[in-house]
């Protein structure tokens, strides 16, 4: 009996029955709206970009236009054109310490950058940093770091860093 109970456990968790929900976390989109992820993000899936440092930050930039390309196919037409992952996409900005001082600048510098059209996809948070990256297990603010929300909020995926085409391929993938 508690072979055949060890064994289902092992099973679930390996087939991500054990998935962590991603923490609470408080935005203000660039369209001046509150978001909460996960509550507001729930009944879709979600990739949540987070850039905790003004070096992540910079290699986020890279990741924009083809992440939003890949999960929306602007442009595209025909069957491709649209959500075609039905998925939420979220650019989160967040500054540590005394650099939180200047978040109200880092939006407006925000706005002036960003097409008005995906206001609503670029946000920022003045959430305690620290306290996401352990519950996030995150040890490096130097990288953007992604993740994949199912419909509930739970964690299905994560990568980090800099942008390259396989790991885009990686993160479309597990969205299908």
């Amino acid at each position: 009996m508690k072979k055949t109970l060890f064994a289902f456990i092992l099973l679930c968790g390996l087939n991500g029955f054990a998935q962590q929900l991603f923490p609470t976390l408080t935005c203000e989109t660039l369209a001046d709206k509150t978001l909460v992820i996960p509550n507001d993000v729930k009944g879709k899936r979600s990739v949540v970009c987070l850039a905790m440092s003004p070096k992540a930050e910079k290699m986020l930039r890279v990741w924009n236009n083809p992440l939003y390309t890949a999960l929306f196919a602007q442009g595209m037409g025909g069957l491709m054109g649209g959500n075609m992952y039905d998925a939420n996409l979220c650019f989160v900005g967040m500054l540590k310490g005394i650099a939180k001082l200047g978040l109200a600048e880092a939006k407006k510098q925000s706005k002036k950058e960003v097409d008005k059209k995906l206001y609503q996809n670029f946000m920022v948070s003045d959430d305690d940093v620290n306290t996401l990256m352990k519950n996030l297990s995150i040890s490096d603010v130097k990288e953007p770091h992604f993740f994949i929300l199912d419909a509930d909020g739970k964690i299905v995926y994560h990568t980090q860093g800099e942008y390259s085409e396989q790991k885009m391929n990686e993160l479309t993938e597990k969205l299908l």
